[in-house]
């Protein structure tokens, strides 16, 4: 069922809504609901005039359309099956039962509908978008298989913190006067070069289950700073159960982060995560996260449990070409007692947000932004500053992607962060340019 909805998504994207419109206010008020993404209004406007309009297939169309967005889609065929005997060289009707038919599961109904109105005079956009619609219908109806997807990376660029550190040359603790730090511990920037590449499983079980796994590992190496060269390693594995408009997954997480080829931490846990998707427009994500970070030698007081809990939403706005998204979370970060000091110097409260925007220009190019925030209050005094440290993460990134050949991805980004703290050493500002080149498969 979400393969089918995604299906109708992704041709509201490529083809549009505009709709022709009569002088009739009806017709015209509904036309107008349907462009502004108003369906339920445009459907509880038409159809409580159906008795008397049905036959008109301009009426019917847009009735077919609003029925269609608002999940009735046996009542959408139907609607599109009258302008269709009056109008069989419709080629929107035609392209709107054939979405009607998928959302069914009738893809050899909506293949046909599909290849019809492929075979007319229509845009050239139009035949792409329809190219694609077809080779997603040949992919869906190969769900029941084992499925592999995954891809590689390589990307340079300039960052110009490499090793998130304050800017400061000397800081102040208090009883103990004035200390210049050395230079491993002020930001230091560099050029970089980027390897990273991930692979992902999903096995159906029956229509509903399936069992997933991913793997996936990146590499940055630093011009000049080979001190600050990170690896991380990341795999995952789980169950998703899907029916109708609700999907969960539930997966198990482990993962592993070295700096100059020593490992400084690994991570286990878990995630639980409900989605539900309302229409071909709107999707809601509710989920809960448990991560146990242990860090290695004497950093081991930074260990923490990290339990997050958080909300998101997806919409696809009315021009099918914009895709807004946003998440809240909030939790908390459980650290371990220092044993010579009996403090808990790591326990923290988080509270975040992250929001952002895609725009796809065409088929090939899109845009993206991104910002996000995240403040942190620590529970103790710091035993060394005197103070309850307080931290608050600010990051921002831009960037564009071109497909420029099949499976191919070009992507120049730039991102902007910011930490502020009440403890001056944990402050720091960078940025990043890069500029990525993916292939998937």
């Amino acid at each position: 069922m979400r393969a089918r909805r995604n299906i109708s998504l992704m041709f509201s994207l490529f083809l549009g809504l505009s709709v022709p419109c009569q002088a009739q206010s009806l017709v015209q008020d509904a036309a107008a609901h349907i462009e502004a993404g108003r369906y339920a209004d445009a459907y509880r406007m038409l159809s409580a005039e159906e008795s008397e309009r049905a036959g008109d297939p301009q009426f019917d169309l847009l009735l077919g359309i609003a029925a269609l967005e608002t999940g009735r889609h046996t009542l959408a065929v139907f609607a599109l099956e009258r302008v269709l005997a009056v109008q069989p060289d419709n080629a929107r009707a035609r392209a709107e039962i054939g979405r009607a038919y998928m959302a069914l599961g009738e893809s050899e109904g909506a293949k046909r509908e599909l290849q019809a109105v492929r075979g007319q005079d229509v845009p050239p956009e139009v035949v792409r978008a329809i190219d694609r619609l077809l080779a997603a219908i040949d992919r869906a109806a190969l769900q029941g298989r084992t499925a592999f997807s995954g891809y590689v990376e390589a990307a340079v660029g300039r960052d110009t913190n490499v090793n998130s550190a304050t800017s400061l040359t000397s800081v102040t603790v208090p009883s103990l006067g004035a200390f210049v730090l050395d230079t491993s511990s002020r930001s230091r920037s560099a050029w970089f070069s980027a390897l990273s590449g991930g692979v992902n499983v999903r096995v159906p079980v029956n229509p509903e289950w399936a069992l997933i796994a991913g793997a996936s590992g990146a590499g940055r190496f630093n011009g000049g700073e080979s001190r600050f060269d990170t690896t991380a390693l990341d795999g995952n594995g789980g169950v998703v159960w899907s029916r109708g408009q609700h999907r969960v997954t539930a997966l198990l997480q482990a993962g592993m982060f070295e700096v100059d080829q020593e490992k400084l931490r690994d991570y286990t846990g878990g995630l639980l995560q409900w989605q539900y998707t309302h229409d071909a427009r709107n999707q809601t994500t509710v989920y809960a996260q448990q991560t146990r970070l242990r860090y290695e030698g004497s950093n081991d007081v930074r260990d923490v449990n990290r339990n997050i809990y958080g909300v998101g939403h997806a919409m696809l706005l009315p021009d099918g070409q914009t895709l807004l998204f946003g998440s809240v979370y909030l939790g908390a970060e459980t650290g371990r007692n220092d044993l010579s000091s009996g403090i808990n110097i790591a326990a923290n409260d988080v509270i975040g947000f992250r929001f952002g925007a895609q725009h796809s220009l065409d088929e090939r190019w899109q845009l993206f932004g991104a910002l996000s925030h995240e403040a942190r209050d620590y529970h103790a005094t710091d035993p060394v500053f005197g103070v309850v440290r307080d931290d608050t993460l600010t990051s921002l990134s831009l960037g564009a992607s071109y497909e420029f050949a099949k499976n191919w991805l070009a992507t120049p980004s730039l991102s902007f962060s910011r930490n502020d703290s009440s403890i001056s050493l944990n402050e720091y500002r960078r940025g990043i340019a890069q500029f990525a080149v993916r292939r998937t498969f």
